[in-house]
């Protein structure tokens, strides 16, 4: 299988204190589905196609990313309580905003993130070139970017 990225369902972004890693294993995909009513399909058509979601679909991806992305569930849910209550859910001024950030989550457990450490030699060079900030990513317009290791999380 050359030349097959190496894909994962986790996405390290920049949310409410700091870096997180999140992830929806299927653990989590059940949960998820089990609050929100409907099965993943439906979640993620209603964030990412849609734009017909709930608040729990937005809050619960967040919360479940979380936890999925290692973070114990009483740390996730003191995040969400404070990042997330009170605040805008999709504030236009915020690129890393709740919204973005759970579309972000949605998109990596349903299609994956190309690991940037995979790529060929020579190629990770010629696409530093294409970008402003060197990177060999490249980030959906008003999507948070992701990191180039998937298995680091940092604490504010």
């Amino acid at each position: 299988m050359a030349g097959q990225p190496n894909v994962a369902a986790e996405i390290e972004l920049r949310w409410g204190d700091g870096t997180h890693l999140f992830a929806l294993k299927l653990k989590q995909i059940e949960e998820l589905q089990r609050l929100c009513g409907v099965g993943l399909g439906e979640i993620a058509q209603r964030l990412l196609i849609q734009r017909r979601w709930y608040a729990g679909d937005i809050v619960e991806t967040l919360r479940l990313g979380l936890i999925g992305g290692g973070l114990p569930a009483v740390r996730a849910r003191e995040l969400i309580e404070t990042y997330v209550d009170g605040h805008p859910l999709a504030d236009p001024r915020d690129p890393a905003n709740h919204l973005a950030t759970a579309q972000a989550v949605i998109s990596a457990a349903y299609f994956g993130v190309a690991e940037a450490s995979e790529e060929p030699e020579g190629k990770a060079e010629a696409a530093a070139g294409e970008g402003t900030d060197g990177s060999t990513s490249r980030p959906s317009p008003g999507r948070p970017s992701r990191s180039g290791s998937r298995r680091s999380k940092s604490a504010a």
